[in-house]
């Protein structure tokens, strides 16, 4: 079986950079980035050991997986998973793009 990588889209990588800045200026501080990064590291870690641990949606092969508060949306195909969104679960849900690649 070949070992899967993460890979995330560019508006993945832009929503998670938006939420680290927003800690930053907030807080004055990258002290809760750095813990966040850090969980959210070793939950696609763990992702990676067990891709279908997340929660199935009600988009077709999109799974969620909750770190803290909030929730990475991914899909899986044999090479990769590919992270589609990092969505705070304190926002109005009206406002949740998963599927913007």
């Amino acid at each position: 079986m070949v070992a899967r990588r993460i890979v995330w889209t560019s508006s993945a990588k832009l929503q998670l950079k938006t939420i680290f800045e927003y800690f930053n200026f907030r807080n004055k501080s990258k002290v809760y980035s750095l813990k966040l990064n850090t969980l959210i590291q070793t939950g696609l870690k763990i992702l990676l050991q067990h891709p279908n641990i997340g929660k199935k949606t009600d988009f077709i092969n999109v799974r969620g997986l909750l770190i803290e508060n909030y929730y990475v949306f991914y899909e899986i195909n044999k090479t990769h998973i590919i992270i589609l969104s990092v969505w705070d679960t304190r926002q109005d849900p009206k406002r949740l793009k998963i599927l913007n690649k």
